[in-house]
């Protein structure tokens, strides 16, 4: 590790005690799968700097809201002498924020079997991709909401199976983790195209 990059690492890390308290949502073992699998799908130039900066991306998240996140990092990317450090910062915890909004609330199963889920990208937003970052979140706010309803049912019915792989829990948190997975791209996606970084 060089030296630059363990200033960088210090300096990320004395800004976390005035960060807010930490996020209840996806258990933390499977934040980084979450953010490694929504890198893939990434324009290459920012999959390769959130990839050089990986060690800033694996601290506890903590409560913020995706639009202050977001904020906080097209703002620091946008200023011509802008923390870099601060910046990433900012778009882990708006990584965070929108993974959360996915969380189906089944910690000890899903901590358990996150490592056998197959992702699955959604692809980018039409609202995302006209920059609508707020209307997003509203369409993804109600379809979380829907999808919720559908689970609660689904978890009343008996199970037909043993295989846990084959069970309802097992295929809505399946779809729940792809789901996060597509957000937080989405979610990074805007930040990167709203400050006019390289697609390609």
């Amino acid at each position: 590790m060089n030296r630059i990059f363990r200033t960088s690492l210090l300096v990320f890390c004395l800004v976390l005690p005035a960060a807010p308290a930490p996020l209840q949502a996806w258990p933390t073992s499977l934040y980084p799968e979450i953010f490694r699998n929504a890198r893939k799908v990434l324009p290459p130039p920012l999959s390769r700097l959130l990839e050089d900066m990986e060690p800033l991306l694996r601290q506890p998240c903590t409560a913020v809201r995706v639009e202050d996140a977001v904020d906080r990092a097209i703002a620091e990317l946008s200023k011509r002498d802008g923390s870099l450090e601060l910046a990433i910062g900012a778009i882990w915890e708006a990584g965070c924020a929108a993974a959360a909004i996915n969380d189906p609330g089944m910690d000890t199963f899903v901590a358990a079997q996150g490592k056998k889920f197959a992702v699955v990208f959604y692809g980018y937003h039409a609202s995302i991709r006209d920059g609508n970052l707020a209307r997003y979140l509203e369409i993804r706010a109600e379809e979380q909401q829907k999808f919720s309803s559908r689970f609660d049912r689904a978890s009343e019915l008996p199970s037909r199976t043993t295989s846990v792989e084959l069970s309802p829990e097992f295929g809505m948190a399946s779809i729940a983790f792809s789901r996060a997975v597509t957000d937080v791209a989405n979610v990074w996606f805007h930040i990167w195209t709203s400050v006019n970084g390289a697609i390609n």
